[in-house]
C-alpha cells in the first residue's frame, strides 16, 4: 500500500507531466526528491525542472513571488507553470552556482550583486508605500510595537517546551530590547523608507548565472527598512571577500551611493552601522516571530495544521537558540 506521502509525490508528477504536456516539454524518468519533500527535480528535454511546494501558513509565498514577478526589478527564477491550489510552482534550472558553494566570488561580480539589491529596494520604495503588500510586516515601527510583548510572549510560548527561558533570561531580554527599543527609534525618524524585503537574504539564496545574480526562495519576505537585508548579505559573503583589496567598504561605498537621493553618505553609513549592530536582535527577531506565528496558528487549528509538518519542535529550538544569542549581548 503507498503512503500519503509517495501519493502526494505521484499527484505533483502527474501535474508535472500535465504541465509539461502541454507545453510540448518532454519528460524523462521520474520525479527525484532533493530536500525534505519540498523541493523535487524532473528531467525534461529542455534541462532539468525543479518542482516547488510553496509556504503557506508563514505567508504565501507563491502569491509574493508572483508579484515580485509582476513588478520585474530584480532577477528570479524562471517559471514554467504554478497551481495556486496545489501551492506548487515549476522552475527551470537557474543554471550557474549557488553563492554559497563558491569559495570566492570576483569584486565585479560581488558589486553588481550589491547595486541589483539597491535599485530592487529603491524601485518598491513606493509600491509600498501604495500597496497593501502580502509577507511579513518587519517595519521598524512595527519591531518596536512588538519588543513591549516580546520578552513575556517568548517565556509563555516557550514555557512548555524543553527551551524555555529562565526567568533571570526573560529580565535580560527585557533590558537589552529596551537598548534596541531606543536604537530603532532614532533609526525611525531619519531618511530611509521600507522596501520589500527579502527576510533571510544568505549566500544561500543567491545564484550566480553567467555574473548575473539572481535572488530566490521568497518564503520569508515582506517588508522592513531596506538595511536589514543589506547586513545579512553583506554578514554572509564575508569569507569570500578579496584579501587584497578593503573588499567589505568597498562594495558598501557603492551600495550606499545609490541610496544618496535619501541622505549624505556619511548618514548612511551611520545607518548601516547602526542596523549592522543590531544583527543579534534582528535574528532573534525573524526567528521567534516566525515561530510564534506558526505556535499561534497551530493552536487555533490544529486539525488543520499538522505540528509534524510545520517542524514546531525544531523551530522552538531555533527561536531559542536566537533569543538567547541575543540574550547574550553585551549592550
Amino acid at each position: 500500500m503507498m503512503s500519503d506521502k509517495t501519493n502526494g509525490t505521484n499527484l505533483y508528477f502527474d501535474w508535472v507531466q500535465s504541465v509539461c504536456a502541454e507545453k510540448g516539454i518532454t519528460v524523462n524518468g521520474s520525479m527525484t526528491e532533493i530536500k525534505d519533500d519540498k523541493l523535487f527535480c524532473v528531467s525534461s528535454g529542455i534541462g532539468d525542472l525543479y518542482l516547488k511546494k510553496t509556504t503557506s501558513f508563514i505567508i504565501d509565498e507563491l502569491a509574493f513571488t508572483l508579484k515580485l514577478m509582476e513588478l520585474g526589478f530584480i532577477s528570479l527564477p524562471e517559471w514554467i507553470a504554478y497551481d495556486h491550489d496545489m501551492k506548487v510552482c515549476l522552475m527551470r534550472d537557474m543554471g550557474g552556482s549557488d553563492l554559497s558553494i563558491l569559495p570566492t566570488v570576483d569584486m565585479e561580480t560581488l558589486i553588481n550583486m550589491f547595486i541589483s539589491l539597491s535599485r530592487f529596494q529603491i524601485n518598491t520604495v513606493q509600491f509600498v508605500k501604495s500597496e497593501d503588500f502580502c509577507g511579513f510586516d518587519y517595519r521598524i515601527c512595527t519591531m518596536l510595537a512588538e519588543l513591549e510583548d516580546l520578552p513575556a510572549s517568548a517565556q509563555e510560548i516557550l514555557f512548555d517546551t524543553p527551551h524555555r527561558l529562565s526567568q533571570d533570561e526573560t529580565e535580560k531580554l527585557k533590558r537589552n530590547a529596551e537598548h534596541v527599543k531606543t536604537v530603532l527609534a532614532s533609526i525611525n525618524n531619519l531618511c530611509l523608507p521600507d522596501t520589500i524585503h527579502h527576510g533571510d537574504l544568505g549566500t544561500y539564496n543567491v545564484r550566480i548565472a553567467d555574473g548575473k545574480c539572481i535572488f530566490y526562495d521568497w518564503g520569508c519576505g515582506g517588508v522592513s527598512h531596506p538595511f536589514f537585508d543589506t547586513f545579512r548579505l553583506m554578514y554572509s559573503i564575508r569569507e569570500k571577500l578579496p584579501a587584497d583589496v578593503p573588499a567589505k567598504d568597498i562594495i558598501l561605498d557603492t551600495y550606499l551611493r545609490e541610496w544618496l537621493d535619501y541622505g549624505s553618505l556619511e548618514e548612511l553609513k551611520s545607518i548601516f552601522t547602526a542596523i549592522d549592530g543590531l544583527s543579534g536582535f534582528y535574528m532573534a527577531y525573524v526567528k521567534y516571530i516566525r515561530t510564534r506565528n506558526l505556535h499561534i496558528s497551530f493552536a487555533e487549528n490544529p486539525e488543520a495544521i499538522s505540528a509534524d509538518g510545520l517542524g514546531l519542535d525544531m523551530r522552538y529550538a531555533t527561536a531559542a537558540t536566537y533569543l538567547r544569542r541575543f540574550i547574550a549581548n553585551d549592550f
